[in-house]
């Protein structure tokens, strides 16, 4: 356990560290999917012990979410924050900057591991075709409770390889039983795999078992229900919310191979096919991938389907191409121009992706240019549209608003009738709603959001399409004549 646990990154390691903050840096804002963890991190760190004012008290979501994920990122966070007295955004680029951390340190072990697995070569690959991939490293800073699920399963994986029974246990635990129950389905063939074959004993794994898992719930579910004042257990909530009540297809659905023909291609790119080689090539690749196919089958069950769901089966299937990789590189000049033309196919698609990320958060600079509009020291009421809550505003971009002063108002509440939300100072609101308020506020700026790509016959060939999105409207009026305060 000693040598998984050290905090030691390598030089590739320390590339994909900046690789993805540079995909922070350009993509700053969040989406609603991460919009519990974020306005819960700020709320730990602003709010500290006024849990009155916590967003989840006024804005609960659908299902309850852990607070585990936050805490674990809201304390470094949190105490660089106080010792510098940075700003507000500051504070959210650290907060992902820390997470961003513990998943690249996660990864680390993780490749310690597949070298003493499978050896330096294909430990070296498997990073660089981690790094040319654009989506593992994108959700690497995402407060997403999948992003905490990566950081459980790579530790995992790792004691799994080394088998560490009982850091694997621990690690798991928290994976399945705090953020993501589905990684059962992954992790539980891991187990399997070693019963079957007599490596690990069914009595050795019951007991420990148990009791880690009594101890994990007893510990985290206190503080989740100390923060969401009810008794809880979130992840058992959101399991029965999604899968047996079957809620999450309100959000959409997919034909039942989308994962194969769709997600796992864009995440993967060549790294696809490089894998089913991989795994024809050495037995023991195809084992390691066992659980990571099992995994994908079995999720594409489910009606509603998005590509950060079976990300965890990336770095695994990544081995299996790192393993048929490596020794491609060492058979002459050839083959090395086409792995480096492989690599080059990989930046061109990363390059198409970050454009499409980087128009997906117009909520986010709107409710920056908004703070321009009036001073912090005059009493202003904002209201702000779902579909700018949802794609870039958050509680770290409040720049007018501390807990003890609060002249600025910040209202996000949905069903507010027309009539009321034209008394707001500030508006951020959808093209097709602005016609309600021409009379009463004015077209301060439009914002737009990506609406996919379009060819060219010139240079560079492929291009962004935009659509508005988020229009910013001001009032007219010069003073407000009506409090919406409390609206």
């Amino acid at each position: 356990m000693s040598d998984v646990i050290k905090f030691k990154l390598r030089k590739d390691e320390l590339v994909m560290l900046a690789l993805v903050y540079f995909y922070l840096m350009l993509c700053p804002f969040n989406k609603v999917e991460e919009s519990f963890n974020t306005q819960a991190i700020h709320d730990m760190i602003y709010n500290t012990k006024y849990l009155y004012y916590y967003d989840h008290i006024s804005f609960p979501g659908s299902v309850p979410r852990t607070f585990m994920g936050a805490l674990a990122v809201a304390l470094p966070t949190g105490t660089i924050a106080y010792l510098t007295q940075c700003s507000k955004a500051v504070t959210y680029s650290l907060a992902r900057m820390v997470l961003g951390l513990y998943v690249v340190w996660s990864f680390s072990t993780f490749r310690r591991a597949v070298k003493k697995a499978f050896g330096s070569p294909t430990a070296n690959c498997l990073v660089w075709i981690t790094c040319s991939q654009f989506h593992f490293m994108f959700y690497a800073s995402r407060t997403l409770p999948n992003t905490f699920g990566m950081c459980c399963l790579l530790l995992s994986t790792a004691y799994w390889i080394n088998k560490e029974w009982e850091s694997f246990l621990w690690c798991s635990g928290f994976g399945v039983l705090i953020f993501r129950s589905e990684l059962v389905i992954l992790l539980g063939p891991m187990l399997l795999l070693e019963l079957l074959s007599r490596k690990l004993n069914l009595h050795e794994l019951i007991t420990p078992g148990l009791q880690t898992a009594g101890i994990i719930l007893l510990g985290c579910c206190s503080i989740d229900t100390y923060l969401w004042r009810y008794t809880v257990w979130p992840e058992a909530v959101v399991l029965y919310y999604n899968t047996w009540l079957n809620k999450s297809s309100d959000w959409g659905t997919q034909p039942l191979l989308w994962y194969f023909y769709s997600a796992l291609p864009r995440a993967m790119l060549l790294a696809l096919p490089l894998a089913v080689v991989g795994c024809l090539k050495d037995r023991r690749v195809l084992n390691f991938a066992t659980p990571a196919l099992i995994f994908v089958v079995l999720y594409s069950l489910l009606p509603h389907k998005e590509l950060r769901f079976v990300l965890y089966a990336v770095p695994l299937l990544n081995v299996a191409a790192a393993h048929a990789l490596s020794p491609i590189w060492n058979k002459g000049y050839f083959a090395k121009l086409v792995v480096l033309a492989g690599f080059s196919a990989h930046l061109l698609c990363c390059g198409l992706f970050l454009s499409a990320s980087y128009h997906n958060y117009p909520g986010g600079p709107a409710f920056q240019a908004l703070h321009e509009q009036a001073p912090c020291s005059q009493n202003t009421t904002v209201y702000i549209g779902n579909y700018a809550a949802q794609n870039g505003v958050s509680r770290f971009g409040e720049r007018c608003e501390s807990l003890f002063d609060r002249r600025w108002n910040y209202v996000k509440t949905e069903d507010l009738s027309v009539e009321t939300i034209k008394n707001f100072d500030l508006l951020l609101v959808e093209p097709k709603e602005v016609h309600h308020f021409r009379k009463t506020h004015s077209v301060v700026e439009k914002f737009h959001a990506y609406a996919g790509l379009k060819f060219s016959k010139e240079p560079p060939f492929v291009l962004t399409k935009k659509k508005e999105a988020v229009y910013l409207l001001k009032t007219k009026k010069t003073k407000k004549t009506v409090d919406v305060r409390n609206s």
